[in-house]
């Protein structure tokens, strides 16, 4: 990667605190999706994707030019190809390993904390008031679970995928425009 590449990594763009796709950073939702199919074995890695981005184009027009509604790239300007280049799922799947890493990073915090709440509650409650201490453990440990994991940290997460997800992407151009 030359150092021109690796000082102009691209921010993703949001608006209203939704992420928008661009040239720069296209992720596709939808391709995101069909990858982990793919990875599943429950899809085929083909179709019709955009030669810039990979974002599922959908059926051939019949003759106009077709548009990627992810980076805007006409197919006239470049052709759609029939397959999924496996470097560019390995990004994606890059991206989803990283939000789910922090994701349940932060649900087990949740849950170690009722943990360490209910010792505290079993060490200082009198008698038979101990019962209330197993049932917060039960129920206070999948709440602060889940409240944790998907409530707290869910948009830090996603964010922080696609950040990653831009990084990996220029380093991925750079790559394409420098084979020859």
């Amino acid at each position: 990667m030359s150092s021109r590449a690796a000082s102009a990594i691209p921010r993703p763009t949001y608006r209203d605190g939704d992420f928008v796709p661009s040239r720069d950073v296209p992720f596709s939702t939808d391709l995101d999706e069909l990858i982990a199919e793919i990875r599943a074995g429950n899809a085929p890695n083909i179709g019709r994707f955009c030669g810039y981005c990979c974002a599922p184009l959908g059926a051939e027009p019949e003759d106009a030019a077709q548009t990627c509604g992810v980076c805007g790239e006409s197919t006239e300007q470049t052709p759609a190809v029939d397959k999924i280049d496996r470097d560019l799922a390995q990004i994606y799947h890059a991206k989803r390993k990283r939000e789910g890493l922090y994701v349940h990073l932060a649900a087990w915090s949740g849950i170690i904390l009722a943990t360490g709440l209910t010792i505290l509650m079993i060490l200082l409650l009198p008698g038979w008031t101990k019962v209330f201490a197993i049932a917060f453990l039960v129920l206070g440990g999948y709440f602060m679970g889940v409240f944790f994991g998907n409530v707290l940290i869910q948009g830090f997460a996603y964010r922080a995928g696609l950040n990653m997800f831009a990084k990996r992407w220029a380093a991925w151009q750079s790559q394409a425009l420098d084979a020859p």
